[in-house]
């Protein structure tokens, strides 16, 4: 599996691609779509690019030591594989039982909720298969606006709204990437 970061916030540091830059690490292509800002990643070596693009929640949420910071919404295509999961912020998440739900409103639909899986350094909830996250992320196209809602290890209520308006066009180069 890469190790790719989630975020594109942690994509800033990588150098742009050129000719200097072989055998390393870098950026192909940064831009942005409306509120999504889009990072195409070259590996290192030999394998496929990955592709990271997010949304940032318009309200920061409360995290440890009285800090804060935005959610993400972050869909990505890894090694052939889409991924969809929501950053939130310092907030230690967990998918041991009820933890694990999340719960999501697309513009005025009724409330979904859906069993996630945690990511590795426990700051998202996502679907890392692209048998389940295509077909919720398709099930977006079209929206405007997307509430998710979980709850952190320490029990606290997380509440994050994202702009998605755009998202068919902005998907179209990790749909390329990933074949479908």
């Amino acid at each position: 599996m890469s190790l790719v970061p989630s975020t594109v916030l942690a994509l800033d540091d990588l150098p742009l691609c050129s000719e200097e830059t072989v055998g390393i690490e870098c950026v192909e292509r940064r831009e942005e779509i409306g509120p999504w800002e889009i990072v195409e990643v070259v590996p290192p070596v030999g394998t496929q690019n990955a592709l990271v693009m997010a949304s940032l929640s318009f309200q920061d949420l409360p995290g440890i030591f009285a800090r804060s910071a935005p959610a993400e919404l972050v869909l990505s295509c890894i090694e052939n594989t889409t991924r969809i999961e929501v950053r939130f912020g310092e907030n230690f998440m967990s998918d041991v039982g009820a933890y694990g739900t999340l719960i999501y409103k697309l513009d005025d639909d009724t409330p979904i909720s859906l069993e996630a899986a945690v990511s590795a350094d426990n700051t998202a909830l996502g679907l890392y298969s692209g048998a389940d996250s295509i077909p919720l992320i398709r099930s977006f196209f079209g929206g405007e606006r997307l509430l998710v809602s979980a709850t952190s290890f320490t029990g606290r209520t997380l509440n994050a709204i994202f702009s998605i308006e755009g998202m068919e066009t902005a998907i179209e180069p990790l749909r390329d990437l990933c074949n479908w």
